[in-house]
């Protein structure tokens, strides 16, 4: 994916401090019902006045408005925040952030890249920040930090030691990152060093629990929000084994073994084949998931299980998502023919690049199945769950599509267990203050008009939030119709690379 050049990137940020200057024209969007993002109940016939890139005011009644106030008739018609994908992987590209706001994404959380893509994210965040409307609210972990491992060529990654770990936090300083985000080779003695850096830079820890580390303790030691099922091997449902010792000493020796041969193929092939997450899933104890829930219960931590990514349904040449053919979905319709054909042929017998078997994908199926279980147990026990889908533009996972994937892993956090008003503010206004951010994520007079208006209600089926009428960001409309246009345009040219 290629990262835009720093100095279009400035020259962006000067063109987005000079529209935020001219301030985008007053709006009222009439007669709406408001959905605020909080998991409160919705309120019919408000009027909803946006100025200067923020929420003015909502009123029972319409409130004065001069002459050249864009009025909209919002009847019939839904106003929820904009929503947050608290697990992407932009990589600072242009196209992949119109893929975004089309989809009614105006947030991103970006959980990693290299540090020239970091730095620039930081002018795409300040460019938000000046009052820009062509970019998303971005916050973002730059480079993420690992052991030693594999990955020795992979830009994304700072492999540290306990030695080099305060080279590694300078450069996160100097990158200015919002978080620091963890992955799956760290050592246990040097995930708790980060933990305690963390804390002294004031910094959230989140990501990957590495699997030297049981999940209980890394929550319970300061791990913000686990990512996914919690690492690549094993994670939560290893924390549920009755046999967790031996199956991480397991992990632990194909990891020794990959780092040493440089081998992370058959890594995948042993980690994640039928073998052993079918005794993974045969050892689940249900006293551990009660104590693993505990730990959640007790630490505050937040889980985003990025369900759509691990969804057996996309798997298949031509999946059914939902009671509905993926490939016919909106984002799709205009999709490179060749990118299309690429995941006709490589969905059902690859995973992350690695063939597997029918038994291999039966095994991944009752993974995930198990997985939706103790999901469902932690939100009854009041665990956090939002909203992120690890989706990247244009050719990550077969059949998943930067933005609209979030609009499938609402439903699938529904099918958890979560309310459709609840899975919202897990895209929303819960995801907003997990991050620590104040003005954005709730709808309430005061902060930044980032908003959707659909045409469906959410609360009545959860897919409705596909049903998009307007979009805006920092007070300002986001031309759909011109961005969708220039995403499939690139996603064409990208999909050349397999002509």
């Amino acid at each position: 994916m290629p990262i835009r050049a720093v100095a279009l990137l400035f020259a962006l940020f000067v063109g987005a401090v000079q529209t935020a200057a001219a301030q985008p024209r007053d709006t009222l969007i009439s007669d709406v019902t408001v959905i605020d993002g909080l998991a409160n109940p919705p309120v019919p016939h408000q009027h909803v006045l946006l100025q200067q890139g923020r929420i003015a005011s909502i009123s029972d009644d319409p409130p004065a408005t001069g002459p050249d106030t864009v009025i909209l008739d919002g009847r019939g018609r839904y106003l929820i925040p904009g929503l947050w994908d608290l697990h992407a992987h932009s990589f600072a590209d242009e196209t992949a952030m119109h893929a975004y706001l089309t989809a009614g994404v105006t947030g991103l959380r970006d959980m990693g890249c290299s540090a020239d893509c970091a730095r620039d994210l930081a002018a795409l965040r300040e460019a938000y920040r000046a009052g820009s409307g062509e970019f998303p609210r971005l916050v973002f972990a730059g480079p993420m930090l690992d052991g030693d491992s594999p990955y020795d060529d992979y830009p994304s990654h700072l492999q540290l030691t306990l030695a080099s770990l305060p080279g590694a936090l300078d450069t996160l300083r100097e990158l200015d990152v919002d978080f620091i985000k963890t992955r799956d080779f760290l050592s246990r003695d040097e995930f708790m060093a980060l933990v305690g850096a963390g804390a002294a830079m004031h910094l959230q820890l989140v990501g990957h629990v590495p699997t030297a580390v049981p999940v209980g303790d890394a929550v319970r030691a300061g791990l913000a929000t686990v990512e996914h099922e919690g690492s690549l091997f094993g994670g939560m449902l290893l924390a549920c084994s009755a046999d967790e010792g031996r199956l991480r000493e397991e992990l632990l020796a194909l990891m020794s073994e990959a780092t040493a041969s440089g081998d992370v193929t058959s890594l995948y092939a042993r980690a994640l084949g039928a073998d052993f997450l079918d005794r993974l899933v045969d050892s689940f104890d249900p006293g551990k998931a009660d104590a693993l829930v505990d730990a959640f219960v007790e630490s505050g931590a937040a889980i985003v299980p990025t369900l759509i990514v691990q969804h057996p349904s996309l798997r298949a040449a031509d999946p059914v998502f939902a009671g509905r053919r993926k490939a016919a979905d909106e984002e799709f319709r205009e999709a490179p023919e060749t990118l299309l054909e690429r995941w006709r042929q490589t969905a059902g017998v690859e995973v992350l690049g690695q063939p597997f078997s029918d038994a291999d994908r039966a095994a991944m199926t009752r993974h995930y199945a198990l997985l939706v279980e103790l999901l469902g147990r932690m939100h009854a026990a009041g665990v956090p769950i939002l909203a992120g889908t690890d989706a990247i533009f244009p050719d990550g996972t077969p059949w998943m599509w930067s933005g609209f994937s979030l609009h499938d892993e609402l439903q699938l956090l529904v099918s958890v267990g979560l309310s459709p008003l609840e899975a919202l503010a897990a895209a929303t206004g819960h995801a907003a203050r997990m991050l620590g951010l104040e003005d954005v994520g709730v709808v309430a007079p005061g902060l930044r008009a980032d908003l959707v208006l659909l045409s469906r209600d959410p609360l009545a089926a959860i897919h409705n939030t596909r049903a998009i009428e307007r979009v805006w960001v920092n007070g300002e409309p986001v031309d759909r119709e011109a961005l969708l246009e220039h995403v499939n345009r690139r996603a064409a040219d990208h999909a050349n690379y397999w002509d």
